[in-house]
C-alpha cells in the first residue's frame, strides 16, 4: 500500500530541474517525468494484487456504509451502461478501444483507492504517509524555486517539481492541512515542534506563490476549525490555542475592514493573489459555467464521454488535456462525461458526502477528524472544478481514499483505531 500512495506523488513529478532529462521518452518518460502509462500500469499490476487480497480476505470490507458501498456499484454499473451506448451511437471521436478503457479504468479507481486502500489501511497510516510525502515535497519544491527558478514556472504560475499547477496546489494544500494531526493530536519534541512549524509555513508559502484563493481559503478553514475542534493535550497545545484566538481578536478588531475589503477586491479581480495576476472570480467562474453547459447541451442525455476533454488519443502520444473543453463544475461536468443519469448519481454523491464528512468530525479517530476537516474544506473546491474519475490524478485518487474513509459507518471504526495517540519522542 505505501508504494501506490507513492506511486500517486511519483507519476506527478517533473525532474526539468536536472539537466539532460529529456522531456518525453516514449513509453517511460513524459514531462520530464514517469510517463502515465507507466503509472496507469504500475496502478493496476500492484492495484489488482491488493483487489485479489482483500477478496480472498474480505475483513473489515464492509466497514464502510452500505449507501457507500450501492454508489460505488451504481456509479460503475452506470458508466459501463453509457460508454456502451456511447460506442452504440458513436458519440466522440476515439476509437472504441480508448472509450472501453477509460471506462474500465475509472471503475478500477473507484474500487481501488475508494473501496480496498481505506478498509485495508488505517486512516492515521495514511495521512502520515499523504503528509510526509506533501512535506517533503513542499519543501524541494521552496529549493527549486531558489536553485532552479527557470523551470519552477509555467504560464507564469508557480509548479515547483511538478508537471502541473494543480499538482503543487494539491501537495501544499495536503502539507498544511495534515499537519494539524501533528499540532493537535501527536505529543512531539521541542525540536518536532518547531519543523512542523516551519514546515507549516513552508507549504503555505508555496502555496501563496500558486495564486490559488480556493486553496488557501481552505487551509485558514481547517486551521480554524481544527483550532475549536480539538482540545489542549498539552502546554504547547494550549498556548497555541490562546495565541492564535488572541491574534485572531486582535487582527480583527485592527484589520478587520481591511481583509474583508482586500478579499472583496481579489474576488473581483482588482487584487492579485502571490505571483498570479489579479482575475475577477464570480466572472471566471460564470464563463467556465456558460462555456460548460454549451458543451453539455451537445448531447444531454448520452453525454460526450470520460475523453471529452482530451484532445489526441493516439497510442503514441498521451491525450492532451484541453481546459477548454472542461467544464470547470462537478454537475455540468459529470453531464458532459454521462448525461442527465451521471449528474443525478453525481448529486447523491456530493450530498451524502457532505452528511457524511460532518459525522466523521464526531469520531472518535482524530484522523478522521482531520480528514473530515480537510474534506469539508474542500467541498467548494470540488463543487467548482469538475468529476475524479482520473487514475493519473493526485487529486482524484486522494480524494477517494479520503471519500472512503467518510464512508466507514461510527460503529464499525474500532478496526482502524489505534488505542492510543501516535506519540513520538
Amino acid at each position: 500500500m505505501p508504494f501506490l500512495l507513492g506511486l500517486i506523488f511519483l507519476s506527478k513529478i517533473s525532474f526539468a530541474f536536472i539537466p539532460g532529462v529529456p522531456y518525453e521518452i516514449f513509453p517511460v518518460v513524459f514531462q520530464h517525468g514517469l510517463h502515465p502509462y507507466i503509472n496507469i500500469v504500475l496502478c493496476i499490476l500492484v492495484g489488482s494484487f491488493f483487489i485479489i487480497k482483500k477478496l480472498l480476505n474480505p475483513e473489515g470490507f464492509v466497514s464502510q456504509s452500505r449507501l457507500f458501498r450501492f454508489f460505488v456499484v451504481l456509479s460503475s454499473l452506470y458508466l459501463l451502461f453509457i460508454t456502451l451506448m456511447q460506442i452504440i451511437f458513436q458519440i466522440g471521436e476515439e476509437s472504441i478501444a480508448f472509450q472501453i478503457v477509460a471506462c474500465l479504468m475509472s471503475i478500477f479507481t473507484m474500487y481501488l483507492f475508494g473501496r480496498v486502500i481505506p478498509t485495508a489501511v488505517k486512516p492515521d497510516v495514511f495521512l502520515r504517509i499523504v503528509k510526509k510525502w506533501s512535506v517533503m515535497l513542499s519543501w524541494i519544491s521552496l529549493f527549486a524555486l531558489i536553485l532552479f527558478s527557470g523551470t519552477s514556472f509555467k504560464g507564469g504560475r508557480f509548479i515547483g517539481v511538478f508537471k502541473h499547477i494543480p499538482h503543487m496546489v494539491s501537495i501544499a494544500t495536503f502539507a498544511c492541512c495534515f499537519l494539524m494531526y501533528d499540532f493537535f493530536v501527536i505529543e512531539q519534541s521541542k525540536k518536532q515542534r518547531i519543523f512542523s512549524w516551519l514546515s507549516f509555513l513552508c507549504a503555505f508559502f508555496v502555496l501563496i506563490l500558486t495564486g490559488t484563493r480556493s486553496a488557501l481559503a481552505g487551509v485558514m478553514i481547517t486551521t480554524v476549525v481544527s483550532i475549536i475542534i480539538f482540545p489542549a493535550k498539552n502546554p504547547a497545545t494550549k498556548i497555541l490555542k490562546t495565541s492564535a484566538a488572541i491574534s485572531a481578536l486582535l487582527i480583527g478588531l485592527f484589520f478587520g475592514d481591511d481583509i474583508i475589503d482586500y478579499s472583496i477586491q481579489v474576488v473581483r479581480g482588482e487584487q492579485s493573489v502571490g505571483l498570479r495576476a489579479a482575475q475577477d472570480g464570480i466572472a471566471s467562474r460564470a464563463d467556465e459555467i456558460e462555456r460548460g453547459y454549451k458543451i453539455f447541451e451537445k448531447n444531454q442525455w448520452l453525454g460526450l464521454g470520460l475523453l471529452s476533454k482530451f484532445g489526441s488519443t493516439d497510442e503514441k502520444q498521451v491525450g492532451n488535456y484541453n481546459a477548454n473543453k472542461d467544464p470547470h463544475n462537478l454537475f455540468i461536468s459529470a453531464g458532459v462525461v454521462g448525461g442527465w443519469g451521471l449528474i443525478v448519481i453525481t448529486a447523491f454523491g456530493f450530498f451524502a458526502l457532505m452528511l457524511a464528512s460532518f459525522k466523521s468530525m464526531l469520531s472518535a479517530n482524530p484522523a478522521i477528524q482531520v480528514l473530515a476537516i480537510y474534506m469539508l474544506t474542500q467541498i467548494p473546491i470540488i463543487f467548482i472544478y469538475h468529476i475524479h474519475l482520473s487514475m493519473g490524478g493526485i487529486a482524484d485518487r486522494i480524494y477517494w481514499i479520503i471519500f472512503g474513509y467518510m464512508a466507514i459507518s461510527r460503529s464499525n471504526e474500532h478496526p482502524l483505531v489505534e488505542s492510543e495517540p501516535h506519540q513520538t519522542k
